[in-house]
């Protein structure tokens, strides 16, 4: 039977974002059985999950993490994107944190000679309403009555009577028995009377009252403009910092995307924008802020304060299940190992939460707190890598497949049919890994739309690319830096070479491993239009991987290595 088969030499490699502290084995594909239940009984309990993690970690960076140790050892972890919070911390600060993620980025390079990229997101403020500085410590119980109020002079006058709000409006939009929270929800006031110059409300759930705290109106749509003063300064600095993400707080409708999206203009046109669901405004017009923003993040400590708690966890399927079908990326964030912030370990309420946000369907998880504050931040980092991939291990990926298949509508353009059959061809052949050679980095996440068992290996030539994918579940970003071939057919076949070396070195194939390999006609964007598979081989005394159109040749090229090895070794025993 004839076979093709290609050597390669002289060629660049460059790594990006992996966690070398865990050893994969080229042969752990996750598994599935005949039916869901067969599969869930065969879970192996014995066994710690040594698969590449297909979910991505987004860390926040603060005063417990702002370290170049810390950092340098949660990308060794498998930290894909780093986050840094506007609501609380200067520019001087984020601007040491991205000189410290350089460092460790540079420390990566010399100590291994990868050059290792990792994503960065800017969080926003947001606009919000927040009370004034308070003259002396207040300590409001249940019963208690306050006066909320417009009233200037209050400002830095605040007491256990009164504090003032600095949103004039807000004495025309509420009413008598409408609920306001203070402070992320940590107080619970209801208003009793609307006066000219504030709200006389009663006291439901008291606590601790601290200077410029946060007021929510659940049920209030507030007018104020969807960018801040503050956040149109921070904007400004992640524009220069050239950040990837944009966590966009307080949207309450597909406008506020819009309106952004002008803010940001031409030289910030390349940050994808993450519109967080974390009001209940914001949950009633879900629809049209997923189809105008890049990707949503479910922030359920916010949701917590403005929907019933009961109604939490499904509202979360449900987020999740729409994104999934649509393809937009999830972010699932707020309190997943919040007791480590203390503590070396999380509570079992707390795994099991973390192992639910996997299979519901999050594309990432992130940790806030736990990491940016928390005394364990490399501990925690650790933990969530190794629940995350126990939580994979159970998800059901033929069904799955299927129902997303089954909700593609009407006719397919060329780039879904492609990813759809790439998946397919995928879950046939039992494929350890799907190469996808990408300009943009949009077929590798089309691919990822449908969910393969598989990691979805995307090279490309463009940094931002790279990092922008780190977004979709399982797409693992590798950057290819050498120089075009001038022959399409041989840098096709370069990068191929290129992406099978590179996940034989992180242990993700192995000697004949069936690999789906997805690849355009032509060079540029929007050409990708075939799909092929390939078997893995490599030579017993490089680690260079070569590939063979046919499994069983493959096997024995393989075979006979050693075979010719072997006397080899025996003959330097003897000697």
């Amino acid at each position: 039977m004839p076979y093709v088969y290609t050597i390669f030499s002289n060629f660049k490699l460059t790594f990006l974002n992996y966690s070398f502290t865990i050893i994969m084995s080229a042969k752990t594909v996750l598994k599935e059985g005949s039916t869901e239940l067969e599969h869930i009984c065969e879970l192996d309990i014995s066994q710690q999950a040594t698969h590449q993690r297909l979910v991505s970690l987004i860390a926040t960076i603060s005063l417990s993490s702002r370290n170049a140790d810390v950092i340098y050892s949660m990308i060794m972890r498998g930290v894909n994107i780093f986050r840094l919070n506007f609501s609380h911390e200067s520019h001087e600060m984020h601007s040491k944190t991205i000189e410290l993620i350089n460092e460790a980025l540079e420390r990566i390079h010399k100590e291994t000679g990868q050059i290792r990229t990792v994503a960065i997101a800017a969080d926003t403020r947001g606009p919000q309403i927040r009370t004034g500085l308070l003259d002396g410590e207040v300590f409001l119980r249940t019963g208690d009555n306050l006066r909320l109020s417009i009233n200037r002079d209050l400002y830095d006058k605040g007491n256990k009577e009164a504090v003032y709000v600095d949103y004039p409006n807000i004495i025309n939009l509420t009413k008598t028995g409408d609920r306001l929270f203070i402070d992320d929800g940590k107080l619970l006031l209801h208003i009793m009377e609307v006066g000219v110059d504030g709200l006389l409300c009663e006291v439901i759930q008291g606590g601790q009252l601290n200077n410029n705290c946060n007021v929510i109106l659940p049920e209030i749509e507030i007018d104020l403009p969807a960018v801040s003063e503050k956040d149109m300064f921070d904007l400004q600095f992640s524009m220069k910092a050239n950040v990837d993400f944009l966590f966009a707080s307080a949207v309450r409708s597909a406008k506020n995307v819009k309106e952004l999206r002008a803010v940001l203009g031409e030289k910030g046109k390349h940050i994808k924008i993450i519109a967080k669901m974390d009001s209940k405004i914001a949950l009633s017009r879900f629809s049209e802020i997923m189809k105008a923003a890049d990707g949503l993040l479910l922030s359920r400590a916010d949701l917590g304060t403005q929907i019933p708690i009961e109604k939490l966890f499904i509202t979360q399927k449900s987020i999740l299940g729409q994104c999934n079908k649509a393809g937009k990326p999830v972010i699932v964030a707020s309190h997943i190992l919040e007791s480590m912030r203390t503590r070396q370990h999380p509570t079992r309420a707390e795994c099991f939460d973390l192992a639910n946000a996997i299979i519901d369907g999050a594309d990432c998880i992130m940790l806030s707190s736990e990491v940016a504050i928390g005394a364990f931040p490399k501990e925690t980092v650790a933990t969530c890598d190794i629940l995350c991939r126990e939580a994979e291990k159970v998800l059901w990926f033929r069904d799955l497949f299927s129902d997303l298949v089954s909700e593609v509508r009407g006719e397919l353009d060329a780039a879904h049919s492609l990813a759809i059959a790439a998946v397919e061809t995928a879950k046939r052949t039992n494929a350890t890994l799907i190469v996808v050679l990408t300009t943009s980095g949009r077929s590798a996440t089309l691919v990822s739309k449908f969910r393969p068992r598989c990691p979805i290996l995307a090279v490309t030539r463009c940094g931002r690319a790279a990092r922008w994918v780190y977004m979709h579940r399982g797409v693992l970003p590798v950057l290819y830096t050498s120089e075009m071939i001038s022959d399409y057919a041989s840098d096709v076949d370069a990068r191929v070479q290129f992406a099978l070396t590179s996940a034989k070195k992180w242990n993700i194939i192995d000697d004949g491993d069936p690999i789906v390999i997805v690849s355009a006609w032509k060079d540029g964007g929007g050409f990708t239009n075939n799909v092929r598979v390939v078997y893995a081989f490599f030579e017993a005394d490089r680690v260079d991987c070569l590939f063979r159109a046919d499994r069983r040749k493959s096997r024995k090229n393989s075979n006979l290595q050693m075979a010719n090895r072997e006397p080899e070794d025996k003959k330097s025993f003897h000697a």
